[in-house]
């Protein structure tokens, strides 16, 4: 268990983030194997649980997960160093050989310490912990078969039980408080001719010695060499959790990106649908009265044309004012088309009338004070209601409801009926309805009444939507 208790997940454990299916248009990020002491939950999104998983916490020397399983061409390519390696020491080893003055007791000795030498540098990833069992236990053996009567013959032959502590290590296949103490006890062991004198291997009459400072330097560099691996294999395993994470925020920024994208094409196309085709669907429905009454009413036409005009140019300045905002790249929370609070509303029941819609509008006086983004809402869900009579109804008739009552606005817009025939509806003006409602932290309700006819209600905070 790591120092830093139970819960607390290894800096280079894996951690898969997936895209929730709850809510695909958000493309929310989760992270399923999280806790809820130690990371993010179910449903969080993709940075509160960044935030909330944090950091990996520092490592400890006393602990160390497995590294990764090494790859084909990383096998070939340590089998490739230790057969170089073995091949240089064999080259040193002639050339020394050579020399007059160089006469060692026992020449076999330079020869294993070489060929454990190169079994522990092919071993050090394929096969770490038994390569390092391997290695200490061989060597002793085949080192105290072959050295007659006497102590380890020179401190380099030190360096094959080196090699495959700092390859266990390295790959956290065992902890410094296991690898360390085996090796420094192998190594001490081997230094003081221990086993010779135990099992009367030795043709001479030799006892044991142990050179405290020859020790000393044996145990140091043993230690060294396994606290370099873990602290090598900590840094390896914080890379790839760092490479990781940078991935992952990576993937986090697309993920944020193209939900901006969306929202902002859900955005244009809410203003356009709110302010174009209320005044399109009005002029339609003007024209299409005039056209009716042309005969009876001569002048019918002529003042149609001009209520049209009107309607036509605040239509086209709605749009200019949209391409103005993309153009210019301006606060993405204003309104794209201009828009006024909860005062324009008497101005949209107005037009609504003079496109041939009776509407019954009951307002209270003064209009109550409410955020701007309510006011905005409740002129929209209102502006498309009565909208929504003009093209869907057959009643002449609508009445409009505003009521202000502790702390919260109702909006009620219904009519008679019947509904047109052959009218398959079809359009998103209810669901922009929603989408403005509970942008101000609201709902809307819209429904056939029992009676006949058909019934919106919106329901909001003064306040608006809490943070």
């Amino acid at each position: 268990m790591s120092v830093w208790g139970a819960s607390a997940a290894p800096p280079h454990a894996r951690t898969v983030w997936r895209m929730s299916p709850a809510d695909p248009a958000r493309n929310a990020v989760t992270r399923p194997d999280a806790s809820p002491s130690g990371g993010a939950t179910q449903g969080d999104t993709a940075t509160e649980a960044l935030l909330r998983w944090g950091a990996p916490p520092p490592p400890a020397l006393t602990s160390a997960p497995l590294a990764p399983r090494a790859t084909g061409a990383q096998l070939r390519n340590d089998v490739g160093i230790a057969l170089t390696v073995g091949v240089l020491w064999a080259g040193g080893l002639m050339i020394a050989g050579s020399w007059d003055y160089w006469m060692p007791r026992s020449m076999a000795t330079w020869w294993w310490a070489g060929l454990w030498l190169v079994v522990a540098i092919a071993l050090r990833r394929a096969a770490p912990r038994a390569g390092f069992l391997l290695v200490t236990l061989g060597y002793a053996l085949t080192y105290t078969l072959v050295v007659d009567g006497g102590r380890m013959q020179a401190l380099v032959h030190v360096i094959p039980l080196l090699a495959t502590t700092y390859a266990v290590t390295r790959a956290g296949a065992l902890p410094v408080w296991v690898a360390a103490p085996v090796a420094a006890v192998t190594g001490v062991a081997l230094q003081a001719g221990v086993a010779n004198a135990a099992w009367g291997l030795s043709t001479f009459d030799w006892h044991p010695v142990l050179d405290l400072s020859s020790a000393v330097q044996l145990v140091a560099l043993v230690v060294a060499s396994a606290v370099i691996g873990a602290m090598v294999h900590r840094l390896a395993q914080t890379s790839a959790s760092l490479a990781e994470r940078n991935a992952q925020l990576v993937a986090l920024q697309e993920v944020r990106a193209r939900e901006a994208v969306l929202d902002e094409r859900t955005r244009i196309a809410r203003e356009l649908h709110d302010v174009v085709a209320h005044h399109v669907s009005a002029i339609v429905v003007r024209a299409q009265a005039a056209d009716r009454v042309a005969d009876a009413q001569p002048d019918a036409p002529r003042e149609a044309v001009r209520w049209i005009a009107t309607a036509g140019r605040e239509a086209l300045d709605a749009m200019r004012s949209v391409v103005r905002v993309l153009r210019t790249g301006d606060d993405e929370s204003a309104p794209y088309a201009p828009t006024a609070g909860l005062e324009s509303l008497p101005a949209v029941v107005g037009r609504v009338r003079e496109a041939g819609l009776d509407v019954d509008a009951t307002l209270p006086a003064p209009l109550p004070a409410c955020a701007p983004a309510v006011g905005i809402a409740v002129v929209r869900v209102a502006q498309e209601a009565l909208t929504n009579v003009l093209v869907h109804s057959a009643t002449t008739t609508a009445s409009l409801t505003l009521a202000a009552t502790a702390g919260t606005l109702r909006l009620v817009v219904q009519d008679p009926g019947p509904p047109r025939p052959r009218d398959t509806g079809g359009g998103s003006g209810l669901l922009h309805m929603r989408e403005r409602a509970a942008a101000a932290g609201g709902t809307v309700t819209a429904g056939p009444q029992p009676g006949g006819g058909w019934r919106v209600g919106l329901t909001l905070p003064l306040e608006g939507a809490r943070a």
